[in-house]
């Protein structure tokens, strides 16, 4: 059964949440943000995250292909790497980079975070050379990379992504699917298309994640996922993060954000022109034209995020649900779940619906299965 016949008990153990995707690595590089200190620009900050009792975290390397693309692309990568690196050294007696699930165990027992590394879309590798990605790909799991996001919005060389239309895996797709076995690197099929889901289930002997990815059957948009392919995972015995982006909780949130799109997306690219010799000046301006047309969204909540998570275990099961709340890779977020502080919150309102011991599995502990089965 997946949901716990029994009355339910309130947990007496300490809150450990793992979550599988943060983007604050971006902010980190292109901000100077420095995460010791209590931050007002992102979502995340290590006051923030121990408040909310997350002891591990992934930090996502993306290096947005609309604006680098080629060495560029691979050099945004090695950046955000070395940005979140500095902030480990910067901050060694709260954060401690690591990747195995023994050293999360211990950065736990000892109250540090434990930060990972995940790598969002291969488009990063800045290059078509199988040789050369293969290459970089050992590299970066020499660094601690321990999942890679097969891909972001855009298909490329190795597999097809949800929001284009692409297609599934490539024969090099292939390739480094089992190659990420090889190395212990988790393969993750969150942007994916469909085909390319069905496609790494079927070459991969190792369980998958979705680092932040939701239930399409209650937020029909092509970056969530169907029911078969839930079920599908969990039966491998991987684990779908829930992202708390409000476009994939609620049907009414995206179709509000896609009308709003159509608006905002002229000036984007006006702006992208303007400040085509100034990135930085491109991304505050084209930051601040998006949020002026995002006001008066509908706003999504934490029980629909509860939502996401009740249909995640009941169709994939209760061991295939985790978190990835995407946070600082989105500009709303749910009501009552702002910052990194809110997951007390979501396991409260969890343990109304989950015994004690499943809401520790979906706060933290599923993830830290899979991760430490795939090393």
């Amino acid at each position: 059964m997946w949901y716990s016949a029994a009355p339910v008990k309130r947990s007496t153990a300490p809150l450990f949440v793992f979550d599988s995707h943060c983007d604050v690595a971006l902010a980190m590089l292109d901000q100077g943000v420095d995460i010791g200190r209590k931050q007002r620009r992102t979502h995340f900050d290590l006051h923030r995250a121990q408040a909310g009792g997350i002891g591990a975290q992934f930090f996502a390397l993306f290096a947005d292909p609309t604006e680098v693309r080629g060495a560029g692309a691979w050099r945004r990568t090695r950046a955000l790497l070395a940005a979140v690196e500095r902030a480990a050294a910067a901050h060694p007696q709260r954060l401690s980079l690591v990747r195995t699930a023994s050293a999360i165990q211990r950065q736990r027992a000892e109250g540090r975070l434990a930060g990972l590394l995940g790598m969002e879309g291969a488009h990063g590798f800045g290059t078509r050379s199988s040789d050369l990605l293969l290459s970089r790909l050992a590299w970066l799991a020499k660094q601690g990379l321990r999942y890679l996001g097969l891909t972001w919005n855009n298909s490329n060389v190795l597999a097809g992504a949800a929001v284009d239309g692409g297609g599934g895996l490539t024969s090099l797709g292939r390739r480094v699917v089992r190659e990420c076995h090889r190395l212990g690197i988790l393969v993750d099929i969150s942007h994916s298309s469909d085909a390319t889901v069905r496609d790494v289930l079927s070459c991969s002997k190792k369980p998958i994640i979705a680092s932040h990815s939701n239930a399409r059957a209650l937020c029909d948009v092509p970056r969530n996922l169907p029911d078969d392919l839930l079920r599908a995972i969990g039966r491998r015995g991987g684990v779908v993060s829930i992202n708390f982006f409000p476009g994939f909780l609620s049907k009414r949130v995206a179709d509000a954000l896609e009308v709003r799109y159509s608006l905002w997306a002229p000036g984007v690219e006006r702006l992208a022109e303007r400040y085509k010799d100034d990135l930085e000046q491109r991304r505050r301006a084209q930051v601040r034209l998006i949020r002026r047309s995002i006001r008066g969204v509908p706003r999504a909540t934490l029980a629909q995020v509860v939502d996401h998570v009740s249909h995640v275990a009941r169709v994939a099961g209760i061991h295939a649900v985790g978190l990835g709340a995407d946070f600082d890779g989105m500009l709303l977020t749910p009501d009552g779940l702002a910052d990194a502080s809110a997951y007390p919150a979501l396991a409260r309102a969890l343990s109304r619906k989950f015994s004690a011991r499943e809401v520790q599995g979906i706060m933290g502990e599923n993830l830290l299965r899979v991760v430490a089965e795939v090393e």
